[in-house]
């Protein structure tokens, strides 16, 4: 075995000494949910909606429940045609497997927090910087907890596994153990949170993929072999999300609220009345310059982007998609612990730094709190199931949803029976308790039946009509792409004379890097 095998061997297993002290850590940071269960966060009832829908169809043998059936009142709803399927996957699993669906959530997040935690350990580790305090302080970091106790972003909670690993693979290129953990990794992002895949593919990818191409010319093609190796095997489930939004009411992702623009220090609009947001990007920018290297500049420039100090930035495709600037918290939080761990920080700046990110942790704590102990409304959510609006089918009149809740009115459809047939005894209009989707075929025999939404209904004969579930192309074409991307990364060959290990590089041994 030569030396570049036994040093990631020893990584390794290092990294697995350190799961109980991390495991103790998530434990510890959890508590409070696995007291008092999740609390009324921001997206609480999503998460209870998606995780309680998974959990029965993969229970049933549907591995990918894309359709979510018993959404907005039994309509159903093609959620995760749109939204990325890895968290709801993890928090699925342990719902099918017999636990509670609030368990289910409460353990999703403990194993996706533990998660981060090893991969971040696992980075750290190859840099000889600190691994286990900068693992826990990752898992500790404010944004990162305010992720799920506060926004109850369970998608975003868990997207922190995957930068320490995206970094590390750019480390490792040309070799060919980083072309594959890159594509993996990228691909793992993808699957898990869109908005943040893209930010980070700028704000991480970009410039360190930039700073390692400088380092070896030769890291240029096996960056750009991995970022299209990544895109095919997330292909599965971008290819219906970018091609079916004309399907559903995608025009209220896209409000005032949603438009990244709005939320710049010098916009109009409702940062500053979020302060520990812009507090922690100054304290997070702030100890991050002690570093003076490309982790200061990672940081530095995220954090610009988040503040909205990148003039016409949050105008420009695909940045306006965002929604939310501030979501490069979690990169920031990342770049920053990375470079606060590489050098001997100044003392001016540690101390600046550390106040603001205590005054943005004090608050979220606070509110967290406040969260924690307000009753939810599990009796409603139960018996309704509401979705996000923006899943309604195309066509859904937008003046039935109300602005604060974003709670559409069904109740035009609540007395038709469900089901998926029905027997006209005369000819007329039927309507059907089913939202329109391309996924569904109304027949009456063998012929296929034209029918319109934003709830299938169609002119009918006398006779019996059923709907069939029928498979659109996006979704064959798009499982044929991963799978010749999967292929195609089981087969890459090593790179010949890739020369030195990137361990052996200056670039990357001293810790000021």
């Amino acid at each position: 075995m030569d030396e570049t095998a036994t040093m990631a061997r020893m990584t390794t297993q290092n990294s697995l000494r350190q799961v109980g002290p991390l495991a103790l850590m998530a434990t510890l940071l959890l508590l409070p949910t696995f007291l008092l269960g999740p609390g009324d966060s921001h997206s609480v009832t999503y998460n209870y909606v998606w995780t309680s829908q998974f959990g029965t169809e993969m229970a049933k043998g549907n591995l990918y429940p894309r359709w979510l059936p018993d959404s907005f009142e039994g309509l159903g709803s093609p959620a995760f045609y749109f939204y990325p399927p890895i968290a709801f996957w993890i928090a699925g699993a342990f719902d099918a497997g017999g636990l509670s669906t609030l368990a289910a959530i409460n353990m999703a997040a403990f194993l996706t927090l533990l998660l981060s935690g090893i991969a971040m350990y696992h980075w750290l580790s190859a840099r000889g910087t600190y691994p286990l305090a900068g693992a826990i302080l990752y898992m500790a970091a404010p944004y990162h907890l305010m992720d799920f106790y506060v926004r109850g972003a369970l998608a975003e909670f868990t997207a922190f596994i995957w930068y320490p690993l995206i970094a590390l693979a750019i480390t490792r290129l040309p070799e060919r153990r980083g072309v594959i953990l890159l594509a993996l990794a990228y691909a793992g992002l993808v699957l898990t949170h869109l908005p943040m895949a893209m930010l980070t593919g700028f704000f991480l990818i970009a410039p360190l993929g930039l700073h390692r191409i400088l380092a070896d010319r030769r890291a240029f093609w096996f960056l750009a072999v991995s970022g299209a190796l990544a895109i095919g095997l997330a292909a599965f489930y971008l290819l219906p999300a970018l091609t079916m939004q004309g399907h559903i009411s995608s025009q209220l992702l896209w409000g005032p609220w949603y438009r990244p623009s709005s939320w710049g220090l010098l916009a109009d609009g409702p940062l500053l009345q979020m302060l520990p947001i812009p507090v922690l990007i100054a304290g997070l920018a702030l100890l991050s310059l002690s570093a003076r290297s490309i982790w200061t500049v990672i940081s530095l420039l995220a954090a610009l982007a988040a503040l909205g100090l990148i003039p016409f930035l949050w105008d420009i495709p695909p940045f306006a998609q965002a929604q939310f600037p501030w979501r490069l918290l979690g990169l920031i939080e990342f770049a920053a612990i990375t470079a606060i761990l590489s050098c001997r920080p100044q003392p001016i700046l540690l101390g600046l730094g550390l106040a603001l990110v205590a005054f943005s942790y004090v608050r979220w704590t606070a509110e967290a709190a406040e969260y924690l102990i307000k009753p939810v409304p599990y009796a409603m959510i139960r018996r309704d199931l509401p979705d996000a609006v923006e899943y309604l089918p195309a066509g859904f009149n937008t003046n039935r949803i109300t602005d604060f809740e974003r709670k559409p009115n069904l109740t035009e459809w609540r007395d038709i029976r469900p089901g998926n047939e029905v027997v006209a005894a005369t000819p007329g209009e039927v309507t059907m308790r089913r939202a329109a989707f391309p996924i569904w075929r109304v027949m009456q025999g063998d012929e296929v039946v034209h029918y319109k939404g934003p709830v299938i209904h169609f002119q009918a004969r006398r006779g019996h009509y059923r709907i069939e579930r029928v498979t659109i192309w996006q979704e064959w074409v798009g499982l044929l792409v991963s799978l010749a991307s999967l292929f195609l990364l089981a087969v890459i060959k090593p790179q010949g004379g890739v020369g030195p290990p990137a361990r052996f590089s200056r670039v990357w041994v001293d810790p000021a890097n």
